[in-house]
């Protein structure tokens, strides 16, 4: 399954960056040129991630908006490319809470991987069933009640948030168990080396 990704911006070599190093058979990319076009595509669309260029920030209003309906979509990863010499408003920043910021000129590898990590993070494990459904059983009618698409991604997040969670723990218990094994077979490593010196010490005298 591709992932659908929104490029926000109006240029032309941020558009050919995009498509070279996020091939078509991973991703949908959706270019947009501005905040008002970007606003209406999450109308329809929900992206694994942005990249939003700081050239189409317009207006703290059209910039609140789009935040709102990040939020309502679950809080989706944006990536935020910026100038070097282009100082980048703290209330902007405060607002969009972008996962990373990129100052022109950077390494376009860089883009992808971060885009790549920060959605392998947020997909639900391969051992989790991989879709939920679309509606819920109705009982006692023939009817059903539908699941918004934001519902059922804040849903995903949530598992995938319990899982992680879940991994991380056990990562920490199995790398505590392993430093416990390794000093142990040390310890017993360097009785064992002392107890043959006393036997060859016993020997000679």
């Amino acid at each position: 399954m591709a992932y659908n990704l929104i490029v926000a911006d109006s240029s032309s070599a941020i558009k050919k960056l995009c498509q070279s190093v996020f091939p078509e058979a991973t991703y949908n990319l959706h270019f947009v040129a501005n905040l008002e076009e970007l606003n209406l595509l999450l109308d329809n669309l929900i992206p694994e991630a942005i990249i939003l260029s700081s050239t189409i920030l317009e207006s703290l209003e059209s910039l609140l908006q789009f935040n709102s309906k990040l939020s309502t979509l679950g809080r989706i990863p944006v990536f935020l490319i910026g100038g070097t010499f282009e100082p980048l408003p703290q209330e902007y920043l405060q607002s969009i809470k972008p996962e990373k910021i990129f100052l022109k000129p950077f390494y376009s590898e860089s883009l992808a991987e971060a885009v790549k990590e920060a959605i392998e993070k947020r997909r639900v494990p391969d051992t989790l069933p991989e879709e939920l459904p679309d509606s819920l059983p109705a009982e006692n009618s023939s009817g059903s009640t539908t699941i918004s698409p934001s519902l059922l991604r804040e849903v995903r997040l949530l598992i995938q948030q319990e899982v992680l969670e879940t991994e991380r723990e056990l990562e920490k218990r199995l790398r505590s168990n392993l430093l416990h094994e390794l000093k142990t077979m040390m310890i017993r490593e360097k009785a064992g080396a002392q107890e043959n010196r006393l036997d060859d010490n016993r020997r000679k005298g």
